[in-house]
């Protein structure tokens, strides 16, 4: 049964090059894909996102008041239930771990 190794440290590392591959240049002067993208691109890339999420907020179905107020309440009282249960048990824990010798 042939058993699989895990890679080391060196080989997980994200690295855009290959071995055997010279690294560039560190005084290129290359701009980079965000330096050459120009300010009103990125403006209109942000003005499209933020049309976008007003458009899929327009879509959303919302709730009623009244549909509102009944998911609340039923959210409040099995908050209270689970509350008191959690507490009930607490308390018997308490009293069992006193009455230990």
């Amino acid at each position: 049964m042939a058993t699989k190794t895990r890679p080391s440290a060196t080989d997980r590392q994200a690295s855009p090059r290959q071995k055997g591959q010279k690294s560039p240049k560190s005084g290129s002067n290359k701009p980079s894909a965000r330096q050459a993208q120009p300010r009103f691109q990125r403006f209109a890339s942000l003005k499209r996102i933020v049309n976008d999420s007003i458009s899929e907020m327009k879509k959303i179905t919302w709730p009623d008041q009244e549909t509102t107020r009944n998911l609340t309440i039923v959210v409040i009282a099995i908050s209270l239930v689970l509350g008191l249960l959690l507490g009930g048990v607490d308390a018997l824990f308490v009293r069992l771990w006193q009455a230990m010798p």
